[in-house]
């Protein structure tokens, strides 16, 4: 099956993955001596703790990651126990025994807060950083080096709203080959990529990318309907009828109910995604506690395992 699944041949326990409980032992006794830890988190390696049942399960997460569903939600951190500095460095150990972490932003920031800042959406702010519900995307959609994994750690969740959404984009893809095949040339093509801002000034404001594209015989796949659109806006361009078609069956093969699973993150709970193959999204939520530290957090890494830590990740072949 791998990652072109169907939801309605799923069971929860194909994705979740029940936390052991000596992994669990082994985490408490790194958390404790992380409580206090304030130094830069890339100072920290998975390798300078003795925690072999931990990388027993991490070396199974990422097996799942590129071999089976794409797919993995660990179920349980105890987050509510330890300090805001150990939930970081913890959750930082583990993403860097999957992929080294990137840099999120263009300045900076490999560990990312989504969360309800009150901000307006508006061109250079996210949707992360609202309330507002996210189309299905792929994170970093709109780079040339996209991310190969990322994750979401829950801290704490909203009090209403904020449910996850998983969708299958090599499911896709095979849904349009044989469905839409008129469409699917348009889509190894490139298009317009809003780069949100995260870039130097003066720099073109837009990527010229395709949505699918091979890797030998992987299939890859950047997906985020919204930074296309956007990116024809920013060049001052129309997008071309062929394209216009393509996106709006991809959307629907996308979106599809048979294309989709959905859960609510418990805090403590970590979900990690093939970037490449795999698209989530999110409904809204609401949160009055947004004027406070108490607010819905979910911690989110982008994971690449070559092109270097910066944004714009630099191909083994220009190095």
């Amino acid at each position: 099956m791998g990652s072109a699944w169907r939801a309605d041949r799923l069971r929860e326990s194909d994705w979740r993955v029940t936390l052991p409980a000596a992994a669990l032992r082994e985490f408490e006794v790194v958390a404790d001596a992380l409580q206090n830890y304030d130094e830069p988190l890339d100072d920290l390696a998975p390798d300078s703790f003795d925690w072999p049942a931990t990388t027993d399960l991490m070396a199974d997460v990422r097996a799942r990651l590129t071999d089976g569903l794409g797919i993995v939600l660990i179920d349980r951190l105890p987050v509510e126990r330890w300090t805001d500095f150990a939930n970081r460095a913890v959750t930082w150990l583990l993403n860097g025994m999957i992929a080294p972490p990137i840099m999120q932003k263009w300045k900076g920031h490999r560990v990312y807060d989504v969360r309800d800042t009150g901000a307006a959406l508006k061109y250079g702010v996210r949707r992360s950083v609202t309330n507002l519900s996210q189309e299905f995307h792929t994170d970093g959609s709109f780079l040339e080096m996209t991310p190969d994994f990322f994750s979401l750690t829950c801290i704490r969740q909203a009090e209403a709203g904020g449910e996850s959404l998983i969708a299958s984009l090599v499911s896709a893809h095979n849904d349009l080959l044989e469905n839409h095949p008129e469409h699917l040339q348009r889509l190894y093509e490139p298009f317009w990529w809003d780069r949100q801002a995260e870039h130097a000034k003066g720099e073109r404001l837009a990527n010229w990318l395709p949505v699918f594209w091979r890797n030998g015989d992987t299939l890859s796949v950047r997906y985020y309907d919204d930074y296309i659109r956007n990116g024809y806006r920013l060049m001052e361009q129309d997008i071309d009828d062929a394209g216009l078609a393509a996106l709006d069956a991809m959307r629907d093969a996308v979106e599809a109910a048979d294309n989709r699973i959905a859960f609510r993150l418990r805090p403590g709970q970590l979900v990690f995604a093939q970037n490449m193959q795999i698209a989530h999204g999110r409904t809204g939520f609401r949160d009055p506690s947004v004027e406070t530290e108490g607010g819905r957090l979910l911690l989110r890494y982008w994971l690449r395992t070559e092109g270097g830590i910066e944004l714009d990740g630099v191909p083994a072949s220009h190095a």
